[in-house]
């Protein structure tokens, strides 16, 4: 029995450090009023309210969220983490509201629309890409604003949070500057080449 319990203490152990590592590795962001989880948005964050409080939680005035996603039924005015630990208690919570509706795109036979706002885009060959990332024949959006300088043609998401067409790189809906369309790929964890340079998060490294 003492064999079996220390095991048990050991396995326990091996989890909480591989959990561990997961937080550290994967964390929050808040980038031109948008909140970022391991560069992938989250859509129903509301950016000015939004506070990491560790080992994979946050919350906001709305929701309370673990590893970038909503948790259901938790109320954020009374959400507590009773201690930093990082192991992970999922199932102390409450919540008295329903969750928010997530904003994204929707088109009609004749408009297309980003919430509330009405968008200058051909619904009739509208196309989400994905990412806060959509086209037509002719223009590429994100989060509802038009890219300047975007050839939609040619444009293709990436991953990290990059896309590029003929001529640019983007990250996050901004040109990356001085990189080459041509030979530019993800390398991960933010990091992103083409033949002659090295960038992070769409800056380039010196």
């Amino acid at each position: 029995m003492k064999q079996i319990s220390f095991l048990f203490k050991s396995f326990l152990v091996v989890t909480m450090m591989g959990w561990t590592l997961m937080s550290q590795a994967q964390k929050y962001e808040i980038d031109r009023g948008r909140v970022f989880f391991d560069d992938e948005i989250i859509m129903h964050a509301d950016a000015r309210s939004f506070v990491d409080l560790g080992c994979g939680y946050a919350k906001d005035k709305n929701n309370v969220y673990l590893d970038g996603r909503v948790l259901e039924n938790v109320d954020p005015s009374t959400f507590r983490l009773k201690e930093r630990s990082n192991w992970r208690h999922r199932r102390h919570w409450e919540r008295n509201e329903p969750a928010p509706e997530q904003r994204g795109y929707y088109k009609t036979q004749f408009n297309v629309y980003y919430g509330d706002k009405k968008i200058d885009a051909m619904a009739s060959n509208f196309v989400e890409l994905g990412g806060g990332y959509a086209k037509d024949s002719f223009n590429v959006y994100y989060f509802g604003e038009k890219l300047k300088g975007c050839m939609a043609s040619t444009f293709e998401i990436l991953e990290g949070g990059y896309a590029k067409d003929s001529f640019n790189v983007f990250y996050r809906g901004n040109k990356v500057e001085g990189a080459m369309a041509s030979s530019f790929k993800y390398t991960g964890n933010g990091y992103g080449e083409d033949r002659f340079e090295v960038f992070y998060k769409g800056k380039k490294l010196e």
